[in-house]
């Protein structure tokens, strides 16, 4: 596998070791528990992180299908395309402002959050897997936050791993655990 795919898997990788620790210490209670009124719940954090990569893995999976038609081959030296580059920025923890979710993405919990995060995340990896040797900074997808943004799927899987970074910081400190 490519160098550059390797170290992203590790990040997304070191991402679900985050949430498995975080279920771990905090228990049930502790992650329902909302530090404020309007905060989120680290429960609320993972649900919202699991809507946010399920938006993404269908148009993810398409690109891959159509590059591997159109033989869209590439073998790395890849590069973030300018939104990538500014969201990666923006979303890395601690957050420099707040944004609202879309309504689409705003989290609805029903039970085992930090499980269906680490379901999504193996769909991810896949997905990261399945990209080998396909010119992923080519490839272009839209955002599950505003459909009329699109950007490359290297972009887009950093600003996933930035985006998961920046919530379970969130989380973390929701359930009062330190990171």
């Amino acid at each position: 596998m490519n160098s550059q795919l390797s170290e992203l898997q590790a990040s997304l990788r070191a991402n679900a070791d985050r949430v498995r620790s975080l279920a771990a210490k905090a228990g049930e209670p502790g992650m329902a528990a909302r530090p404020k009124t309007e905060a989120w719940s680290a429960a609320e954090c993972l649900a919202h992180l699991t809507l946010s990569t399920e938006g993404f893995l269908p148009s993810i999976r398409s690109a891959i299908t159509e590059a591997r038609k159109g033989n869209l081959n590439a073998h790395g030296q890849f590069r973030l395309d300018m939104l990538g580059r500014i969201l990666t920025w923006a979303l890395e923890p601690p957050p420099r402002f707040k944004v609202k979710a879309p309504p689409a993405l705003r989290p609805v919990t029903s039970g085992d959050e930090a499980a269906k995060f680490l379901a999504s995340q193996d769909q991810l990896l896949q997905l990261v897997s399945e990209s080998d040797g396909l010119a992923l900074d080519r490839m272009k997808v839209p955002s599950p936050a505003a459909a009329n943004l699109r950007y490359s799927v290297w972009s887009a899987f950093h600003v996933t791993a930035a985006h998961q970074r920046r919530h379970l910081w969130q989380a973390e400190r929701a359930a009062g655990i330190s990171q």
